[in-house]
């Protein structure tokens, strides 16, 4: 399925130009990992529609629209996306993948104690100056995507209070991937499921959807129609068979 800037901007509330930039101005990177066999930027899967909905939400919040746009800030993310798919796929490990970004973001980087923590975080470091999500590690899988601030004139007050936005975006969408999966990982033995993390069970389900809905309240007081987009998104996850079945036990 095509997105197109106008389901970006109508249905999801995406700045008309961000939207534009992405759906339409944007070529699909080659030789590119993330975006393999892919012969548009944007499909429906939440996979590259995080993008433009994140760098919206960083225009919302008060970030320069020009610098958000420039082409080599974009290039960087990308190439970023790039290491994170091949770490994925195995063809690096983590010690690998984090030299990796330090080469790439090399003299790039202007915010440096994100950069900092970033790599703390994820070497299993105490970060020195935010605060990221720990409390389930299945929710807390996509802070890779925080690197590509690196190279933006951003504040460490600005950072602090992105940081509740972003997750206010990125958790019902690993909420409803761990929906979609769950039968797949409970017969993988796949432990980062936040259903599997809570319980197995249908209070788990219960409660992975109301952590959800909490996010998409937080989300609303910057972007309602994106919060609107993912909660009924999130509904018919929980109206899946498999979910239901388990509901109704």
């Amino acid at each position: 399925m095509v997105v197109t800037a106008h389901m970006l901007h109508h249905d999801m509330g995406v700045d008309a130009e961000i939207a534009d930039y992405f759906a339409n101005r944007r070529p699909v990177p080659q030789q590119n990992l993330f975006w393999k066999g892919k012969h548009i930027y944007l499909s429906a899967g939440f996979g590259t529609l995080t993008i433009p909905l994140v760098y919206d939400l960083q225009f919302k919040m008060g970030l320069d629209k020009t610098a958000l746009l420039n082409d080599a800030h974009v290039d960087l993310m990308e190439a970023g996306f790039d290491l994170l798919s091949r770490y994925e796929n195995g063809l690096m490990d983590l010690p690998a993948f984090l030299n990796a970004c330090k080469l790439l973001l090399a003299d790039k980087v202007k915010q440096q104690h994100l950069v900092q923590d970033l790599f703390s975080f994820f070497s299993n470091k105490t970060p020195a100056y935010f605060a990221f999500y720990r409390d389930h590690a299945s929710l807390a899988r996509s802070d890779m995507f925080l690197f590509t601030l690196a190279d933006l004139n951003v504040s460490d007050e600005w950072v602090a209070a992105f940081l509740p936005y972003w997750y206010a975006v990125a958790r019902p969408i690993l909420i409803m991937d761990d929906f979609v999966d769950l039968e797949e990982d409970r017969l993988t033995g796949e432990k980062e499921n936040i259903i599997i993390e809570l319980g197995n069970n249908r209070e788990a389900i219960y409660k992975a959807f109301e952590m959800g809905m909490k996010d998409l309240d937080r989300l609303a007081t910057v972007n309602e129609k994106l919060a609107k987009h993912i909660q009924l998104r999130l509904e018919y996850c929980m109206n899946k068979k498999c979910i239901r079945s388990q509901l109704h036990d």
